[in-house]
């Protein structure tokens, strides 16, 4: 008994059944999927790009992660870059490096998580590539996302002395498995820019520590934030974590990535009812002076934070 003839080989056979899963989808410009590239019309309000690379074994692990599930914390890392500048994700390319060890099949199942996850949030996929190498597998998603009429994209370069800084949900631990699961904020990061223009925004990928002094050493000043405000937003993870290495969960929820929530710095007088209503969480307060961060309260002396957050190319 057998389970029907084995598909074709080579990477135009491979192109040929990514043709199929995305065949029957409006074209998101004038050129449709399988030409040279992929048309937009960009004559419509600003237009701003993103993208980045999952390697196997730094940001995903194969066989312990099903590969549909990588295809989606592909798209969704863009996706949560979008939310961080308030605008819409709308088309995506999505580029496959497998590793000679992989099928067909395997790639496939990137594709339907990408295709998947943009579809949830309004992004389609246009085109991309594929390649093959005798090394780990690389995923790079492309997302082009459109400002609202009248929004321009928040940038992390306006937060000024007094603001406030807020995150929108829990932070540490993710690698106990949210980093594969989690939800991109693309509609928070709208609802966000429409109604109370942040002076600056990010999301927490590398970690709190690492992606704040982003905004600060973009913005020109520092931050101090409140313990007792930080240890309301350590998620559970943090907890659980910490009982495993000892470190304490404070320091998962400042130093740990890839919790893809969104950092907010906004004005003062914004009121913080409505912000909470939307669940986000006040940490505390950008400062004048130099670009640092600090953390301060809870019967404790006040201390200067150092980024510890993941980093690339550390050797």
């Amino acid at each position: 008994m057998t389970n029907g003839p084995e598909p074709p080989r080579g990477e135009r056979a491979l192109i040929r059944r990514i043709a199929l899963e995305l065949a029957g989808r409006p074209a998101a410009g004038p050129v449709p999927f399988g030409d040279d590239a992929a048309g937009l019309d960009i004559a419509s309000p600003a237009w701003i790009w993103t993208t980045d690379l999952l390697a196997a074994g730094t940001d995903f692990v194969p066989g312990r992660h099903a590969w549909r599930q990588v295809g989606r914390k592909a798209m969704a890392v863009n996706l949560s870059d979008c939310a961080a500048m308030g605008c819409a994700p709308r088309v995506a390319l999505c580029g496959l490096v497998l590793s000679d060890d992989m099928t067909q099949d395997d790639a496939l199942e990137i594709i339907r998580g990408v295709r998947a996850c943009g579809d949830e949030f309004g992004c389609a996929l246009v085109g991309g590539d594929t390649n093959s190498w005798p090394n780990p597998a690389v995923i790079a998603v492309t997302v082009a996302a459109q400002c609202e009429a009248g929004l321009r994209p928040v940038l992390r370069s306006g937060a000024r002395p007094g603001d406030v800084v807020y995150v929108s949900g829990a932070l540490g631990g993710s690698i106990l498995g949210r980093h594969m699961t989690f939800v991109p904020r693309v509609e928070l990061g709208l609802e966000l820019n429409r109604r109370f223009a942040p002076h600056a925004m990010i999301d927490v990928s590398d970690g709190l520590s690492v992606d704040l002094r982003h905004i600060l050493e973009a913005s020109g000043c520092g931050a101090e934030l409140d313990r007792g405000l930080l240890q309301r937003a350590v998620h559970e993870d943090a907890a659980r974590l910490s009982a495993q290495d000892g470190l304490s969960a404070l320091h998962h929820a400042l130093h740990d990535g890839e919790d893809f929530e969104l950092l907010a710095v906004l004005d003062a007088a914004t009121p913080a009812e409505e912000l909470t209503q939307l669940g986000l969480l006040p940490l505390g307060r950008i400062a004048s002076g130099p670009t640092r961060l600090l953390l301060s309260g809870g019967g404790e002396a006040t201390e200067e934070i150092e980024p510890r957050g993941w980093e690339h190319f550390r050797g």
